[in-house]
């Protein structure tokens, strides 16, 4: 399955539910946002995050002198393994431990989105760090992530710049960052 990331900014999540719930047009055009093919909040965007805190972990390095012994560093942060929650859709899911144990609905809405997920603040908060300045060694270091691989450079370099933006954007106005998925 190909699915469609668009990775946008909202208030909270009442305000994003009002407008899946509408269905009147996609989260990604009601709210500003980043088109991010392939890009997923789970797995892909973690492994940005992960980069991101090396690099920074990298320039904040204590410069060392010849004598004196090196001062130990600490490693990347730990990253969450994608998003808190999911915001859309609303009720229990099909798979819930509590759920009703008949067969799966392949209409159910859980079952063929799209679904939204609100991504962590600390992820909101690493992205609105990316600088300008650090984009190439960045790009570099998120190219060898598997799953994008094939992008070309500049592509993943735009987008990084892009999340950035969007990111400080939504720390700024007190926003939390979303990611809509559509099959």
């Amino acid at each position: 399955m190909d699915l469609q990331t668009d990775y946008f900014r909202a208030e909270d999540e009442a305000a994003v539910r009002k407008v899946m719930a509408s269905g009147t047009r996609p989260a990604a055009e009601a709210f500003e946002s980043v088109r991010a093919r392939g890009i997923d909040p789970t797995v892909v965007l973690p492994r940005l995050v992960a980069a991101l805190r090396e690099e920074s972990d990298a320039a904040q390095a204590p410069v060392q002198t010849p004598d004196l012994a090196p001062a130990p560093t600490p490693g990347p942060a730990p990253v969450k393994d994608g998003p808190d929650r999911s915001v859309w859709p609303t009720g229990l899911e099909p798979w819930h431990q509590e759920g009703p144990g008949a067969a799966v609905d392949f209409e159910d809405p859980w079952m063929t989105g799209p679904w939204v997920v609100e991504l962590p603040d600390e992820t909101r908060d690493a992205l609105a760090g990316i600088q300008r300045k650090r984009l190439p060694r960045l790009t570099s270091q998120w190219a060898r992530t598997e799953e994008v691989k094939n992008v070309e450079r500049i592509e993943l370099m735009k987008l990084i710049h892009q999340l950035g933006v969007l990111a400080r954007r939504a720390k700024q106005d007190g926003q939390h960052l979303y990611c809509a998925l559509t099959a």
